[in-house]
Order: structure tokens, then sequence, then C-alpha cells
């Protein structure tokens, strides 16, 4: 049955992908591969698997493919300033190949690995690939979250629309993917808190899950709402899904960068690989932390669907809104600010109302001390009287 092929090409296999953003990354990896591949070999990757999936049928033996596998990876973990390749609208952009940092290398080894076992058959050992193909141990950051003062500074410098959309994040702990998928349809403006439901498509764990905003959140969005049909996007910008999520990565860099004119640490990045400490993914991560605050981590994780810990909240959803009622004085910006500029008017008005109190006794002991000094001279101008007639006698 020469007509029916075993084997399926790259492009064939890259084309089966109907994710966009999934089918994007792959293509960027299976891109910079084919970037070596020429370079190091002066072949295109699918003449490179053609000839390795011969060879291991003739030889019975990986060991070309571990060595290929080897020689990506140093190339990846260094740069390549003689390599320029195009991109942009009408790839009128230009760049350099940069080092990758290393849990960039795993990933692009894995997916590399993924395609070699599926397009070209070729079965690869994984305690051997683990053991013949080392990448070096990446220095660990530890994710930046906003602060609850940062937030305001992000907030206050957004449009309305703009700042409604970020306290929306900073509630539910969404990820931006899942965000500009939701429809009005998801939300239940008759409960109290408002309750939204993350739909399993929407979500990278494709479990479902529930999510609450708070009340300093809750007009706005109902106001905008009013304005929503039930099928219409609240806050995408297109039904395409990646196309959505890179204008919202590109509008938060865009305040990102004007709000490091002014506050440096918003241009902050990390030494080990040169990205920004505030990303989007920043306000999921204030999230998490506030709710870990007020709980525990436990709940901090489960509640913005971490999958270690989301099973115990999804069985139980009036303990979900219970646990976010209890959080939710951690999460809010300003409502809180009011609370404790309340807070301080009332220490204010206690402290003028001591000081009146002790100014009322300091008044009534000098009234006192007049009242006994009158009356101390009322007695002596008696004494006075009755001596001046007993010497009139």
């Amino acid at each position: 049955m020469s007509y029916l092929r075993s084997r399926i090409t790259i492009e064939e296999y890259l084309n089966s992908i109907t994710n966009r953003a999934k089918k994007n990354h792959v293509g960027s990896v299976l891109n910079t591969f084919n970037i070596f591949c020429n370079q190091k070999y002066n072949k295109s990757s699918q003449q490179i698997l053609d000839d390795l999936s011969v060879e291991v049928k003739r030889t019975q033996s990986n060991d070309k493919v571990y060595v290929l596998f080897n020689q990506f990876k140093d190339w990846l973990l260094v740069d390549h300033p003689e390599i320029e390749y195009s991109f942009g609208k009408n790839q009128s952009l230009k760049r350099t190949i940069k080092a990758r940092h290393p849990n960039t290398v795993q990933l692009y080894l894995i997916k590399i690995r993924s395609i070699f076992e599926e397009i070209g058959n070729i079965e690869i050992n994984s305690r051997l690939f683990n053991k013949r193909v080392k990448v070096p141990k990446a220095e660990e950051e530890d994710p930046e979250p906003f602060t609850k003062e940062q937030m305001r500074l992000l907030l206050d410098r957004c449009s309305n629309h703009g700042k409604l959309k970020y306290m929306v994040l900073k509630d539910t702990g969404c990820r931006i993917g899942e965000l500009v998928q939701l429809r009005k349809r998801d939300i239940d403006i008759s409960k109290s808190p408002v309750e939204l439901k993350i739909q399993a498509s929407y979500t990278k764990t494709k479990k479902a899950r529930i999510a609450f905003v708070t009340r300093e959140t809750a007009p706005m969005l109902k106001r905008l709402l009013n304005k929503k049909q039930d099928d219409e996007l609240i806050f995408g910008t297109s039904e395409d899904e990646y196309v959505a999520t890179g204008t919202e990565k590109t509008l938060f860099a865009y305040y990102r960068k004007e709000l490091a004119k002014d506050y440096p640490e918003f241009g902050d990045i990390y030494q080990s690989n040169g990205r920004h400490k505030k990303t989007i993914h920043s306000i999921r991560s204030y999230c998490a932390t506030q709710c870990a605050e007020a709980i525990d981590e436990t709940w901090g994780h489960g509640y913005i669907g971490h999958k270690k810990y989301l099973g115990q909240y999804i069985r139980n959803q009036k303990k979900m809104s219970e646990m976010f009622q209890r959080s939710e004085n951690y999460l809010m910006i300003y409502e809180s600010i009011e609370v404790i500029d309340q807070d301080e008017r009332v220490k204010k008005l206690e402290e003028e109302q001591q000081k009146s109190r002790i100014d009322m006794i300091a008044l009534t002991n000098i009234m006192s001390e007049l009242a006994e000094i009158k009356a101390d001279n009322a007695k002596k101008e008696l004494e006075i009287k009755q001596l001046q007639n007993i010497l009139g006698k």
C-alpha cells in the first residue's frame, strides 16, 4: 500500500495544529531548529530528520540522535551575532539570535524530541536522553507580584476601561488568556459577591472554575455589562485568543514603560534572563499573594486555578464564596484605603475629643480656683466692714 504514507512531514505536522498559540510556539521552535540545522550541517530540519530516521533503522542505535540534541543544546546556550533573521510586519525588522535561558532550552529540546518521535518514528528512551543530554540548571528567580501601592499606581495610570480590566484580573487571578475569552453570559451579577464562571475551554488546565470580584470592582463591571450582549466578549479585542492576548501584553508593556519613567522599579529586570520583573502575570501573582495572606497558601494557589490545589475548592462552591469574602479586604485597592482613612479620621476625632476633655477639666479647675478666690475676697471684705464698724463706735 505505497499510496499510504507511514509518516507526515514537519510542515504537515505544523499545519495540523489548530490552536493558534500552540501553532505559533511550535513554529518558533521549529524555525530555530531549522536555522541551527542550516548553519551546522547546511541541511534543512526535514532533511536531518529523514536522514536520522534512516540511520536509526539501519544501525538500531540512537547515538547520533543524542549527538544532535547535545549540539543543538550547546548552540542554543550562546549568542549568534552572525545570524540575522527578519520578523514583524512585511519582515521589515532584523534581529540576531541571542542565547536562550536554560529553561527555554529545556522546552525546545522537549518539543523537538516529541516531533522526532511523532514524525520520524524515532523512539527515544527518557532515562538515556536525560543522561546523555544535560542542560545546565537555571538560576531560580522568585516571581514578583505587585504590591498594593504598585497596583494603585498602575490602575491610576490606565483608562477607565483598562482600570476595570486590571481590577478584574487582581480580583480573580485570571490568566490574561482566560480574561480575553470571558463573555457576559459567564458572569452572574445576581450573586453576592459577583460570580464569574471561567469555562474549561478558556483555561490552561482545561478545568472550569469559579472566581469573584470585590465590592469595589462590581459597580464598574455591572455598568460595562449593561452595554454588552450575552454572547459578547467583555474585554477581548478579538475572537482569536492569540491575537487578543498579544494585544493585552503589548498594552501592558506600554503602561509599564510609562510608569518606569517616574517609578524605576517598574522597569526592573532579572539579571539571569533579562526578563521584566513586572509582567501582566504579576497581577495574577498579586491575587495569589493577597489570598494567601488572608487565609493560607493553599487557598491562594487554589483560587487562581493552580491544578494541584484546585480540586478541593471546586467541590465546595459555598466555601469558596465565604473564603473570598474573607480575602476581599486584602484584594481591594481603593475601598481598603478609604477604610484606613476613615480609621485615621476616627482616631484624630478621638484625639481631639480627648484634648477637649483635658481642656474642660483645666477650665473647670480654673473656675473652681476663681470661685475660691472670689469667696475668699468676699470674706475679707466682710471682715473689713466689721472692723470698720467696731472702730467707728
